[in-house]
């Protein structure tokens, strides 16, 4: 889109691609893959040292990383989101990956600020939150 399609001549963000650290990028791989059905658009290096996930419109980085960049146990406690990813039918996802074993931070819940969701840890712990705007009671 050209400035002189924006009328606000303002330009744009169309997109985030959150970035996720990993001690084991192989295992990483194999949980976005298997876990939580995300696609693994490439693997970079030889051993990989980068990779991005897809899964529909979602893109997901990873890096390799030799150190703890986070302290995850107090990332934990404060649920420091690694990533928010917005879904169409969050029931039906945390049907399909419970149906995965795969291990939840939170449960299915509906929190006061209107949203449904659930929150993933994934082999690192990296925090990741589905949810869709809660239906209007």
């Amino acid at each position: 889109m050209g400035a002189s399609e924006n009328p606000g001549g303002r330009a744009r963000v169309t997109a985030a691609y959150p970035q996720l650290f990993t001690g084991d990028m192989e295992r990483s791989a194999g949980f976005f893959r298997e876990q939580l059905g995300f696609e693994v658009r490439f693997l970079f290096g030889d051993p990989p040292v980068y990779a991005q996930f897809v899964r529909d419109a979602a893109r997901l980085n990873m890096r390799l990383v030799t150190a703890p960049v986070l302290d995850r146990e107090a990332a934990e406690r404060s649920e420091l989101l690694a990533a928010y990813l917005e879904v169409d039918d969050v029931e039906g996802l945390f049907a399909e990956y419970s149906a995965r074993d795969v291990d939840f931070h939170r449960p299915l819940e509906t929190k006061p600020w209107g949203l449904t969701g659930f929150i993933v840890r994934d082999p690192d712990g990296n925090l990741l939150n589905f949810a869709e705007p809660a239906d209007p009671a």
